[in-house]
């Protein structure tokens, strides 16, 4: 009777043994749960502001200025005197003492020849075009560089700014690549006062008939060739002078 009531206590025991351990594995399982829970909640947080951030960024972008890429300054050309160039004076002297010898031509064409090979040879010394940062300019004076005198022409400084040429030449065409040079220096500029284009030689360069074959009117300038027209070409190009 006794064994068997200790086996009763026994098993009574075992049994709240047993059941007293099963809220210990919930509370574990419950600890488990929730700390998982925690970390998703965390993780949607931080997804969720992240999302707010890349919404806003959006918005800022929409409205923000666009900033235009700035490209570098180009650097300042330096100014540039044009070589002087004997040739043409040279051929002039040349061809003028030849028609001296001629009978009758050496009365009329000869001089005429000889005379502009000497005002050529004397223009040569003291005559330089010189391109400086923002102007094309004639000076005398030989490399002393003196500001020459008004134009001849249309009066006003001889100093003409790269963005107001509108055309440039060569005559004869094409000889700035050839051994003896061009004769002519030919160019157009839009900087002098429109009431004087007509003058000179401009009344031929703006009518009706040159302006229908792509002329554009301006003030027409010639010279003669007493530089290095290759140099100056060059220089033209360089400095963004326009060309048709």
């Amino acid at each position: 009777m006794v064994a068997s009531r200790r086996c009763t206590l026994l098993f009574l025991s075992a049994a709240t043994a047993v059941t007293g351990f099963v809220p210990t594995n919930n509370i574990n399982n419950n600890y488990v749960s929730t700390v998982g829970t925690d970390k998703n909640v965390a993780f949607h947080k931080k997804k969720h502001v992240a999302l707010q951030m890349s919404f806003f960024d959006d918005i800022r972008n929409v409205f923000a200025p666009k900033q235009e890429e700035v490209e570098p300054a180009k650097p300042a050309l330096p100014d540039v005197v044009i070589e002087p160039d004997f040739k043409l004076a040279a051929i002039f002297l040349t061809a003028g003492i030849a028609l001296d010898l001629i009978p009758y031509i050496q009365l009329t064409l000869g001089p005429l020849v000889t005379l502009l090979g000497v005002l050529f040879l004397v223009q040569t010394f003291n005559v330089r075009f010189v391109f400086t940062e923002k102007n094309f300019e004639l000076r005398t004076g030989g490399d002393g560089l003196e500001d020459a005198r008004e134009n001849v022409v249309v009066g006003g400084a001889n100093v003409w700014t790269y963005d107001s040429f509108v055309n440039y030449e060569f005559f004869p065409k094409g000889w700035q690549d050839t051994p003896q040079g061009p004769i002519l220096v030919y160019f157009k500029e839009t900087q002098t006062p429109s009431d004087k284009w007509n003058e000179g030689p401009g009344q031929f360069a703006n009518n009706e008939e040159a302006i229908a074959k792509g002329a554009v009117p301006g003030q027409v300038h010639f010279f003669p060739a007493l530089i290095n027209a290759k140099q100056i070409e060059t220089e033209f190009e360089k400095r963004g002078c326009a060309k048709l």
